[in-house]
């Protein structure tokens, strides 16, 4: 008993958090069942355990209130053929004195005003709460709605009807149909006395027959209050739930089963689409990366970059010039105006009310396109589609429509992200700062080597006694030094700033990967906080909910 109440207690709470989860995502109906079962099983979960409460209902002349008189031993309750027979539920107690208290409130929840007690004995044991309900098919709708409060509350619920109306569609279809996996029932077939005896056994298996259509899983049993034929049978079966005391267990358990079925069903049974669901992923940064023009961005990393190495590697004579090109990111509006200073330190002052120039919290790239705006609606779309696969349509439907409203204020998302992602601060390489030495100390050589020159040819020019000039012997070429300064600094200074250049190429790749790769991380972020998480929230919300659906089923 320990463990099962335990189990039971374990399925309720998955069940609660069906609820949860499912608030304003499963459809109304389905919602609402789960919670009146939610409610139920807390509700009779919390009352008396030792108690088990055993409900006759049927419809007007059925014999239900001589059945109940039958198995209590007396006439307690009114017996007519006129509507309405019984206005409010009769209960019938048998308890042991310590458990009085347990079976007040508990009839106090059924809303049961009258009661009697019985002496606990054989027919009559201990915990035993027999019920007589209005008509349910009674002519005033307080009747009915009374016989529908117990009969959706009962442990054991014994439905009684006769050989006029045991076949009649109403009662398959509003009453015995919806016990479908429901357990503790018991149908009766009552006043077999007027029929024969052939006759009756074909009644009995023509109603077993389409109990079984219904889908209940029920005891059938024929009886007769006026002769007792079948009452020991009948009995039997309330005697034997009442003192395994597992009735009330076994109907909660059977609700909580039929309500995780239910749950269940309004979720599509569909395999996930990881596959497609990441390809539509990546066709949706693919998209929102063209959107936030992060291949222009890219371009101008790598052309600022190859910009900044030639300014400080490239040949000083013709390095000016450098000077002339406009920077490509400061273009963009994506580099900082003054050099030192990081754009994150900028973003962060922006983020704690510093102000700050308007050109780095707003980028100068063109807005994006509409048919740019027109792919990212298409990716998101696509993506949605793909990921949401398995959401029920109202649901699905739901989620789509958010985030297609949510992918038009992309654009603007993105131009913050691309503005806010550190790619502007390029830090002077170490290799800058060596080639650029030899660069100088390679123009130092050739200024040399044209001043001795020109100092030469003015003496030359003036006639003057020609000064011993050092040479450099290749072999049997001999070349004079002033010369090899002039030509060797102004050759190795352009193979130098050539070299440095191809360097600067592959650097400014280098550099253009790296910001790429913190652009994607930062336009991820806008896709996970304006797209891509609330999808996977739904879709978490959905595991959550199949996963507690199978708890509950135990």
């Amino acid at each position: 008993m320990r463990a099962r109440a335990l189990d039971l207690a374990t399925r309720t709470a998955s069940l609660r958090e069906i609820v949860d989860v499912g608030r304003d995502r499963l459809p109304a109906e389905i919602l609402g069942s789960v919670t009146g079962v939610l409610d139920r099983v807390g509700e009779r979960a919390a009352l008396s355990a030792e108690h088990t409460v055993v409900a006759l209902a049927g419809a007007t002349g059925a014999g239900k209130s001589s059945i109940f008189n039958a198995l209590v031993g007396a006439e307690v309750a009114r017996t007519s053929r006129q509507r309405p027979t019984t206005s409010v539920a009769l209960g019938v107690v048998s308890e042991s004195p310590e458990l009085r208290a347990g079976s007040t409130g508990l009839l106090d929840w059924l809303g049961v005003p009258q009661r009697q007690d019985h002496a606990v004995d054989a027919a009559h044991p201990d915990g035993l709460v027999l019920l007589d309900l209005p008509d349910h098919d009674s002519v005033v709708a307080e009747h009915r709605v009374r016989a529908d409060h117990v009969t959706q509350r009962a442990d054991l619920l014994v439905w009684v009807t006769n050989p006029q109306k045991y076949a009649d569609g109403v009662l398959h279809t509003d009453y015995l149909a919806p016990l479908a996996g429901r357990r503790g029932v018991v149908v009766v077939l009552n006043q077999v006395d007027r029929l024969s005896p052939a006759d009756a056994a074909a009644c009995l298996a023509d109603l077993a027959r389409l109990v079984r259509q219904d889908g209940v899983d029920a005891t059938v049993v024929a009886t007769s209050a006026t002769t007792g034929a079948g009452l020991e049978e009948l009995r039997e079966l309330i005697s034997q739930a009442v003192q395994r005391r597992t009735a009330m267990t076994v109907r909660l358990s059977a609700e909580l089963t039929s309500a995780s079925d239910a749950v269940l069903a309004a979720l599509p049974q569909r395999p996930d689409a990881t596959r497609e669901t990441e390809r539509a992923h990546a066709a949706l940064t693919a998209s929102l990366e063209a959107a936030a023009g992060v291949p222009l961005v890219v371009r101008a990393v790598q052309g600022s970059a190859v910009r900044d190495a030639v300014a400080h590697t490239g040949w000083p004579p013709t390095r000016w010039l450098q000077g002339l090109r406009r920077d490509p990111l400061r273009s963009l509006g994506l580099r900082p105006s003054l050099p030192s200073r990081r754009r994150t330190d900028v973003a962060a002052e922006a983020g704690s009310g510093t102000a700050v120039a308007d050109d780095l919290t707003r980028s100068s790239l063109p807005a994006a396109s509409p048919a740019l705006r027109s792919a990212v609606s298409s990716a998101a779309r696509a993506y949605v589609d793909s990921a949401s696969t398995q959401l029920p349509p109202v649901w699905g439907d739901r989620v789509h429509a958010e985030v297609v409203d949510r992918a038009q204020e992309l654009p603007d998302a993105l131009d913050l992200a691309v503005t806010r992602t550190s790619v502007g601060a390029v830090q002077p390489a170490r290799w800058w700062r060596a080639v650029g030495t030899l660069q100088w100390l390679l123009v130092a050589a050739l200024g040399a080597g044209l001043l001795w020159l020109a100092v030469l040819a003015v003496m030359t020019y003036l006639q003057l006694p020609a000064l011993l000039t050092p040479v450099l012997g290749l072999g049997s070429l001999e070349l004079p030094w002033p010369t090899v300064l002039a030509i060797g600094g102004a050759a190795l200074g352009i193979l130098t700033a050539t070299l440095g250049r191809w360097a600067a190429s592959v650097g400014a790749r280098r550099r253009a990967r790296r910001a790429r790769a913190r652009l994607r991380r930062s336009i991820d972020t806008v896709a996970q906080e304006r797209l891509v998480g609330h999808v996977q929230a739904e879709l978490t919300a959905l595991r959550t909910i199949r996963d507690a659906a199978a708890r509950v089923r135990g």
